[in-house]
Order: structure tokens, then sequence, then C-alpha cells
């Protein structure tokens, strides 16, 4: 629960999502390094709902390695993955084959959240969807 509080800081929504999400454990050096969590939404797509690296482990491609696992497991039996994510976070998605922009929900971390959300050093308001094609090579 730590690990995945550091991607989405409220129990509750994790909570949630885990209920009837698929829970996905990468491991490194005997220990886990990377968790997703992904969420059925309808017959052809799937939401990843959380993906978080630990701090030691940034950097070495390990998220890379786990959202191309999610990707080749999910494009059996789905078309599409979508994620929504920060401002921040868009040209690292958009890396990894989420280049279609779906919507932007705006005020939704202000609206879902009681306290303020920072990435980096940006204040998070709005949330900004993007999909991958799972037909397409990673």
């Amino acid at each position: 629960m730590d690990l995945l509080l550091e991607a989405d800081p409220s129990k509750d929504m994790i909570n949630n999502y885990l209920k009837d999400g698929e829970l996905f454990v990468l491991t490194y050096k005997e220990e886990i390094a990377c968790i997703a969590v992904v969420l059925k939404i309808d017959e052809s797509t799937v939401e990843l709902k959380n993906i978080v690296t630990k701090k030691e482990y940034r950097g070495q491609g390990l998220g890379k390695k786990m959202l191309k696992y999610l990707a080749d497991n999910y494009k059996q039996k789905y078309k599409k993955m979508l994620v929504g994510t920060t401002e921040n976070c868009i040209p690292f998605y958009v890396k990894q084959g989420f280049d279609k922009y779906e919507k932007t929900i705006k005020n939704f971390f202000i609206d879902n959240y009681k306290e303020e959300i920072i990435d980096g050093d940006t204040k998070c308001i709005d949330i900004y969807y993007y999909s991958k094609d799972l037909s397409k090579k990673m």
C-alpha cells in the first residue's frame, strides 16, 4: 500500500480500484521494485490506474518493462489501454505508446482529493487521459 500511495495519495481511491482491478508486481534483486494496477473498463478497454517504481530503482527502465508486459498481456483480449495522468507525466506515457489524446477532466484532483496534489513543482488540477492501441508494437 505504501508504494501505491506514492503514485496516488488516496487510500480510498486505491482501495476502490484494487477491488475490481488486477495487481501486477515486478521484482528485482528479490524485492518488489515496481507495481501496477489495471482495471477493466469495458469489453475492449482497460485502464492503467496506478504504476509506481520504488525510488531506488527509478530511471532503470523498470516502469517501461512493466508497461510492455501489461500491453503484451492485455492485447490478447483488449484493443485499448487508457491512462489518466498529470501534465508532467504526459511525455513519458506518449513515449510508451499512449499517443492518442482522449479527454481532460477539469478539476479532477481538486474534486477528488482532500489534500493538494503536487507532481514535481506543479500543482495538479486536471487529469489528462491518453490511450494506447494495444495492436501496435511498443
